[in-house]
């Protein structure tokens, strides 16, 4: 259920804190877009040129520094940097409607301008002293600008250009500017497709890695499977129709740039997780792998090392049941993202602000940033949480829903916080009043709002996360 009211009705409610609670935010990172370099095994299947349909679609909110053509199991030998240009000429040609719903689109030319063919070879027989890309060449010259941003790589086949990059400033420069080189680092692969993946977690363990860890070419066990798998093998979970061919044709395979949306192959978009976990709606949180957001959910395996595994989440499918799996973390989030890529779409037809949908900006405790909000209470206690001042930018109305988000919390922890009113404007939580184990406990509340558009019938929803830290007795 959601409870509907106007976004522009004015409502204001009381915030009330029990006296000893106290409001934390986070650092404001989430304000700016990340810094991301693509690397992809384009044209091995269709499902990359769809991912980079996708991602072209939200360069508004991440900041694309590169675009490589790489290699991968599937294509040992050969790259193909046409494929990434012929898809960003298509983006050029619906910018102008783009800009209208969103200014900071960046120019087609400058896109063009960071498209590097890699190395066309497979894995660490392609990376060594006197093998540099102009691909390996524009991570290191990335990583090494004067911007406090941490540079993504989101990797999609293999990766001899990072690995060859890696290697080149390992051998150039001292111990101490190889340490600052990978801080700078993120890394977001789909599994590993080639052993420069393997290679560079062994030679960098710091490095900060995401990626399903399993068997070689055992894709089917991968959290990322989750975008659309369910296409290929049943799975009664997640809502299969929002990546069916009918809804894709619908709402995707429109206009200059969709109608460039391939058929697939096997599955759907298998890529797209490594961007979309870094989408600022304030629900992900991307130096927090193990908070969760629409690119899934991960966990570090050691306080000592950067790699970062598959959870499991838990979470009612479409079929009204309970599925608990590394794959839940991906399609729970199904229904938001996929009415956020048809948005986008629409957005390349639509001339006119007026004529298509855009996101509402959400607020709580009437603030309207993205970081999570951290509170601090004590057992039994009550919170008061508002919505007060969210708002639509097209004066639709709003629908809310407060819900516990327990997988992110401690394990073993099971006693249930209760939502007074999880489909209204506000609510009041209140704690468990019992400490069943020792230490401090973290709960995490999402606030869900979707727009009720008066154009179309494909809402926005956008989020914000209260992190409850709940002290030890």
């Amino acid at each position: 259920m959601w409870a509907l009211v106007l976004a522009s009705a004015g409502l204001l409610f009381t915030i009330a804190f029990p006296v000893h609670a106290t409001t934390v935010s986070t650092p404001a990172a989430l304000q700016t877009k990340p810094r991301v370099i693509i690397l992809t095994d384009v044209l091995n299947e269709p499902d990359d040129s769809q991912s980079l349909i996708r991602a072209l679609l939200y360069s508004n909110d991440i900041d694309i520094r590169g675009l490589v053509a790489t290699t991968s199991t599937w294509q040992r030998s050969v790259v193909h940097p046409e494929e990434i240009e012929r898809l960003v000429l298509a983006y050029g040609q619906v910018l102008p409607n783009l800009r209208v719903h969103s200014p900071s689109y960046p120019d087609s030319q400058a896109l063009l301008s960071v498209v590097r063919a890699g190395r066309a070879a497979y894995g660490m027989s392609g990376v060594g002293q006197g093998l540099d890309t102009d691909a390996s060449r524009l991570i290191i010259a990335e990583v090494d600008k004067a911007d406090a941003r941490p540079v993504w790589i989101c990797i999609w086949g293999g990766a001899v250009d990072l690995a060859q990059a890696l290697d080149h400033v390992q051998r150039t420069r001292t111990p101490r500017e190889v340490e600052a080189f990978v801080a700078k680092l993120r890394v977001y692969s789909i599994s590993d497709q080639d052993d420069a993946g393997p290679w560079i977690r062994a030679t960098f363990p710091r490095l900060f890695w995401i990626a399903s860890i399993h068997a070689f070419n055992d894709y089917p066990r991968a959290a990322w499977q989750g975008m659309s798998a369910d296409t290929v093998f049943p799975d009664p979970g997640p809502d299969t129709s929002l990546m069916s061919p009918p809804w894709l044709d619908a709402h995707i395979r429109v206009g200059p740039l969709g109608s460039l949306y391939p058929k697939p192959l096997f599955a759907v978009e298998g890529d797209s997780p490594s961007f979309l976990y870094l989408i600022p709606n304030g629900l992900g949180v991307p130096e927090r792998p193990d908070y969760g957001g629409w690119g899934g959910r991960y966990g570090a395996v050691s306080p000592q090392f950067g790699l970062h595994a598959d959870t499991g989440d838990t979470a009612v499918g479409h079929d009204g049941q309970l599925h608990t799996g590394n794959r839940v973390d991906v399609w729970r989030w199904r229904e938001a993202v996929q009415l956020d890529f048809a948005n986008r779409m629409q957005w390349t037809l639509a001339g006119s602000y007026a004529a298509a949908n855009h996101p509402p900006q959400v607020a709580l405790q009437g603030d309207q940033s993205l970081e999570p909000m951290e509170l601090t209470v004590r057992y039994g206690d009550t919170i008061h949480l508002s919505a007060a001042g969210s708002t639509d930018p097209d004066g639709d109305g709003l629908a809310y829903r407060w819900w516990w988000y327990r997988d992110p919390s401690p394990p073993l922890f099971a006693m249930t916080p209760q939502i007074s009113a999880p489909d209204a404007p506000e609510t009041d939580i209140t704690l468990p009043d019992q400490q069943v184990v020792p230490g401090e406990k973290v709960y995490h509340i999402i606030l869900e709002v979707r727009d009720r558009p008066k154009t179309g019938d494909l809402p926005f929803v956008r989020y914000r996360r209260a992190v409850i830290h709940i002290l030890p007795k």
